[in-house]
């Protein structure tokens, strides 16, 4: 999902209204095919639509996240693209791992899309999956065509949340269970002021797995990332490296009131890009899935199209 999210905490500004919001993720016209693929040990699950014959488009959500995240954005992108939706490993169907490190996020997706048939992919990845779709872009050029980076920099490492609340945030959600998923909206919406709630029930409702003792609580390992955010997903040398060594066209999407990604921070990274240039979500955070993806998929269309 992100690295924003707050239990039960607020936040400053007002929730967006535009692009529709009282909509639901709206349905592709193909049906959705879910594959599994083992690679590097793991069982890592995958959605797969639009035209089988077309250019690859794969989608990487972030920390807390999973496939059916990036629906609207998923469903505007399939006419014209092989989109596939990956569930990371430790999210949604795919395996739970020792290592969340974006290093091996990105192993996982350099051999997905190997093992998909996909490659070169026009590669989009929001927050932690955005670490991962850099580094990956950095190395394997082979793999990957374009670059979308969604909300998310080296310096995102230093930030408050990252640096000092995430492991605590993530640990509580390890206990958290709920009755019905309406609590858990409820609780997201109280520390997100810009989420969409029919938008926010939508990934909710795909991250809820009933427990042993009836309620439910988050299907993500939220202990095994706990863990990892103590010693850290990545550095910010790292990453800095990655931009440095980023060959391919890259789009830099950044939320309007982003905690984690500052406009100088993202101008920063443009600068440094071989072939770098940035946009701005209005009325959007770092969360832009559940706040305004129909303008994600606006910007991001015509940069993915040839």
């Amino acid at each position: 999902m992100s690295t924003a999210f707050r239990p039960g905490r607020g936040g400053s500004g007002t929730r967006g209204t535009s692009g529709g919001a009282g909509l639901r993720p709206r349905a592709p016209a193909r049906p959705a095919v879910d594959h599994v693929v083992r690679v590097n040990g793991l069982r890592l699950h995958y959605r797969e639509l639009g035209d089988p014959a077309a250019p690859a488009v794969l989608m990487v959500h972030g920390v807390m996240g999973h496939s059916r995240e990036w629906d609207t954005l998923l469903a505007a992108l399939a006419p014209g693209f092989r989109v596939l939706a990956v569930d990371q490993r430790g999210h949604g169907a795919s395996d739970r791992a020792s290592d969340y490190s974006a290093a091996a996020l990105a192993d996982d997706l350099g051999e997905l899309i190997v093992r998909s048939g996909a490659a070169p992919v026009r590669l989009l990845g929001h927050s932690l999956g955005g670490m991962a779709a850099l580094l990956l872009a950095a190395r394997r050029s082979d793999l990957v065509e374009r670059l979308v980076v969604i909300d998310i920099g080296p310096e995102t490492l230093r930030s408050g949340f990252a640096a000092e609340e995430l492991p605590a945030v993530l640990a509580a959600m390890a206990e958290a269970s709920y009755r019905s998923p309406q609590e858990a909206v409820e609780e997201w919406l109280a520390g997100d002021p810009y989420a969409r709630e029919p938008l926010l029930r939508h990934y909710v409702e795909h991250c809820l797995v009933r427990r042993g003792d009836g309620r439910l609580g988050w299907r993500f390992d939220a202990a095994g990332l706990a863990r990892q955010a103590e010693t850290g997903f990545a550095t910010e040398s790292q990453l800095w490296s990655a931009v440095d060594r980023v060959c391919v066209p890259t789009l830099l999407v950044r939320g309007e009131h982003s905690p984690l990604l500052s406009r100088d921070h993202a101008d920063r990274v443009v600068q440094r890009l071989e072939h770098g240039r940035g946009v701005v979500v209005h009325d959007g955070a770092h969360d832009l899935g559940v706040q305004q993806p129909e303008t994600v998929a606006a910007l991001v269309g015509g940069f993915l199209r040839p």
